[in-house]
């Protein structure tokens, strides 16, 4: 097929594929690992076109991939992320290379999106900065 993650879903979710071994609604757990827009839409789709094909009690995770400069698990900051509870409006920060798998209705992916676009200067610069190192010992990039 071709189109997006949520076309699948409701194609898969209304038999367009054939028989369907595990019904949609009979899912605990949604679990999206991509882009950040990918698990957005996603999340946003459980409540919209999704909605009639899931179980009511049904988990959402977005796999979060953080940048981890420190290696060291909570340390460095690269990988904060806005959480908001959706019950109480409770704002508050994770680290996510502690955990990447996390509750999609917790996750601000507004601010995830503007994160990882920060970050992606200074991957650009490495990248470059890098290049050149190799280039000039010449040392193949693998």
């Amino acid at each position: 097929m071709r189109g997006t993650i949520i076309q699948a879903m409701l194609a898969y979710a209304r038999g367009e594929f054939g028989p369907t071994r595990v019904p949609l609604e009979n899912a605990g757990r949604i679990i999206a690992i991509g882009s950040d827009r990918m698990m957005s839409a996603v999340a946003k789709a459980r409540y919209d076109v999704l909605q009639p094909y899931l179980s009511k009690t049904h988990i959402g995770i977005a796999s979060i991939n953080s940048p981890m400069q420190c290696m060291m698990k909570a340390v460095c900051a690269q990988c904060l992320q806005r959480h908001t509870d959706p019950r109480t409006g409770k704002e508050e920060f994770v680290f996510t290379c502690v955990n990447q798998d996390q509750l999609m209705d917790e996750v601000d992916f507004g601010n995830l999106s503007s994160r990882l676009k920060s970050n992606s200067v200074m991957e650009k610069i490495s990248s470059r900065w890098l290049d050149f190192i190799l280039e000039t010992h010449s040392l193949p990039r693998v």
